[in-house]
């Protein structure tokens, strides 16, 4: 049976992104977010420590941050299974893993295959964003997944109505992930792209979805902006409330302006409208 190296990651919230998406390039398959950070697993045999160590140091992470582990598969899968509970959205919605045995029933179900903790619910700013999805009126909607990652925001706009979802993420892994959830679902509307913006077809939106951290989504108000239609919404996360004026002052240079927003352990989500002048 072939064995998994587990990294365990003690770093800043803001560097949890960054190091997932430059370990995820060199074949870390699994990520699981901790209360200092997160962790990640790869097979044994696909481990290299001078690459990996090299992500490290270009981020400052010091070499006493980053732990490793041996761990045998069968006792990984299991400590999958026993950190991945089930996700209730405002008794609207169920976020599951395909091994769970739910009993209640509720309006919306998604499925999704738990490769890492940040694309499953179980994080604050993707259940912040789902909360105010479950709010929003997408029946009939053209809706852009902007960062899509696991692509369970897109699955959920799908699952409300949208027409038709354009979903995208610089991330090699997503584009995997994502097929593999709209499949566990029963998904058929969502169409990918790896890349950033500019791989993204010059077409406006009704609904447009954005969980990334605040940096990215101050660079991106102006591209977002005119991807979005007259009277449309903007719906983002990935950011601490403390950043909020931030993020409005720089919204509002585009035309943005606030309509709702959620708070939890001091992570934020806003519903922007776009009146285009």
């Amino acid at each position: 049976m072939n064995n998994y190296i587990l990294l365990t990651i003690n770093c800043e919230p803001e560097m949890n992104e960054l190091l997932i998406a430059e370990l995820g390039d060199i074949g870390f398959e699994g990520f699981l977010e901790t209360d200092t950070g997160f962790e990640a697993y790869l097979p044994e045999l696909e481990f290299n420590e001078t690459t990996s160590n090299e992500i490290f140091e270009r981020y400052h992470i010091k070499h006493e941050q980053v732990l490793k582990k041996i761990m045998p598969q069968q006792n990984w899968n299991a400590l999958w299974e026993s950190n991945f509970e089930p996700v209730v959205v405002g008794e609207k919605l169920l976020i599951k893993a395909p091994f769970h045995k739910v009993e209640k029933s509720y309006p919306y179900v998604l499925t999704i295959q738990p490769k890492t903790s940040f694309g499953t619910g179980h994080h604050e700013t993707t259940f912040l964003i789902m909360k105010l999805m479950l709010e929003t009126e997408f029946s009939g909607k053209e809706v852009f997944d902007y960062g899509s990652g696991s692509g369970i925001l897109a699955i959920l706009a799908s699952k409300l109505g949208s027409k038709h979802i354009f979903a995208n993420d610089i991330d090699a892994w997503a584009a995997e992930n994502i097929f593999e959830n709209a499949a566990l679902n029963q998904i058929k509307n969502i169409e990918f792209v790896k890349g950033d913006l500019r791989n993204v077809p010059d077409y406006k939106f009704d609904i447009i979805l954005a969980n990334i951290n605040k940096n990215i989504l101050i660079q991106s108000f102006l591209p977002l902006s005119k991807k979005l239609k007259h009277d449309s919404r903007l719906l983002i996360s990935g950011f601490y409330e403390q950043d909020l004026k931030d993020i409005l002052n720089e919204a509002g240079s585009h035309g943005l302006s606030i309509k709702r927003k959620e708070i939890l352990n001091n992570w934020c989500a806003v519903e922007l409208q776009f009146d285009r002048n």
